[in-house]
């Protein structure tokens, strides 16, 4: 009986030390954006932060974690675009941009 209980409480022990939340994905602590852009290969900067090429997150969703970003979008002869966007848990957006070409 004693070894039952003793063999319970380190299963028990080990059952609840598992991967803490924060640190495993998909847990619901990000979201994903997917871009529209045109031009299509507009540099994407998220808070910054170059991540790639507009083209890349269409098919790809740029996955972010939960919270606010600053999404800015630059090619060399089109005016630069900012936009804020709110990155909910588990959440799925399309951005969708038209940069303008400088006069």
């Amino acid at each position: 009986m004693r070894k039952f209980f003793f063999f319970g409480l380190i299963l028990l022990f080990v059952m609840g030390c598992g991967i803490p939340q924060e640190t495993r994905r998909g847990v619901g602590s990000e979201g994903f954006l997917i871009i529209q852009a045109n031009p299509d290969d507009a540099e994407v900067y998220v808070n910054g932060e170059k991540v790639g090429l507009a083209s890349q997150f269409e098919k790809k969703p740029l996955e972010l974690r939960s919270g606010p970003h600053k999404i800015e979008f630059r090619k060399a002869g089109f005016i630069a675009e900012i936009r804020e966007v709110y990155v909910g848990n588990q959440s799925r957006h399309t951005l969708k941009v038209s940069l303008r070409k400088i006069p």
